[in-house]
């Protein structure tokens, strides 16, 4: 089992884009587990990066690490959130009109990537975030807030919004911004600039077979998801193999909330990370990192 001293953890918010299945609310733990059980010294490969949470919180913490994943999307939607600045992101908030416009695009950019994924309910870039009773009105508030005020995090606290919450306390929805919430999260993307160059990789996990002497973090599709929509379709079976052979000459650690596959054996279990699986129905697992046993 790995163990953990949550004291040393890294103060402070986690890093990550707004993401479906993003590591974000674990990752200061994750990248501590690490630190604390394998120590400073071997690069880190975040081979399942998504929303570059893990490998954020490993540049926080001066570790050296390789970002891949095999959507190339999200790999150049991190990249240009880290190369831009804030003018640039005030701009990704759009209207309940602008969504839709963009989401039928045929050949979409980077940017209306990222606007879909900024303005969609729990970041599936299918569907609004607000409903269409109050959509205009929470989208219009936030721009003016932006105009006006020039702030993210700290939108509460400004008088437009007070006076917002006073003018229509009718819509109880009010009380959140989301889109501006969610701006935050890529401001602070941003402070990576200062500390490492990112380099991103769209690669499938079979081009990192000659890598040795490093830790690779593994996120894969979950088994029981059954990967629907994934690239190309994800094989469990196959993907155990190649860890189980590259836990020979690597330090392999891999999160999901079961592994069916008995050569591997769960050694740290987060209590308030649990599963909800895509068909809606939740189990009352935790998620866990895995490694092969007597590794």
């Amino acid at each position: 089992m790995l163990s953990l001293d949550e004291k040393k953890i890294r103060k402070g918010k986690p890093i990550g884009l707004p993401y479906q299945g993003s590591k974000k609310k674990i990752s200061k733990k994750i990248v501590e587990i690490i630190k604390q059980n394998f120590g400073t010294d071997k690069p880190i490969y975040d081979i399942f990066g998504g929303g570059g949470a893990i490998t954020s919180e490993c540049i926080l913490n001066g570790l050296e690490v390789y970002y891949n994943d095999l959507d190339k999307d999200i790999t150049n939607a991190f990249e240009r959130v880290i190369s831009q600045d804030r003018e640039w992101i005030k701009s990704l908030i759009v209207s309940r009109t602008e969504f839709t416009e963009i989401k039928e695009k045929e050949n979409k950019t980077t940017d209306d990537f990222l606007k879909l994924l900024i303005n969609s309910f729990g970041n599936k870039k299918r569907d609004y975030l607000y409903s269409k009773e109050i959509s205009d009105l929470k989208y219009n508030l936030a721009k003016e807030i932006i105009e006006k005020h020039d702030v993210f995090s700290g939108y509460k606290q400004t008088k437009t919004y007070k006076r917002s919450i006073e003018k229509y306390k009718q819509f109880q929805q009010i009380q959140r911004l989301q889109q501006l919430e969610r701006l935050e999260q890529l401001q602070r993307i941003q402070q990576l600039q200062k500390l490492n160059k990112i380099k991103a990789t769209s690669k499938s996990y079979h081009a990192f077979s000659d890598v040795s002497g490093a830790i690779l973090y593994l996120d894969p599709p979950y088994e029981e998801s059954h990967q629907k929509g994934y690239i190309n379709q994800f094989d469990s079976q196959e993907f155990y193999d190649w860890a189980f052979v590259m836990a020979k000459n690597n330090i392999v650690i891999i999160s999901s909330y079961s592994i069916s596959d008995e050569r591997f054996e769960a050694v740290y279990s987060f209590d308030k990370a649990r599963s909800t699986l895509q068909s809606g129905r939740s189990k009352k697992e935790n998620e866990k990192l895995f490694m092969v046993k007597n590794s």
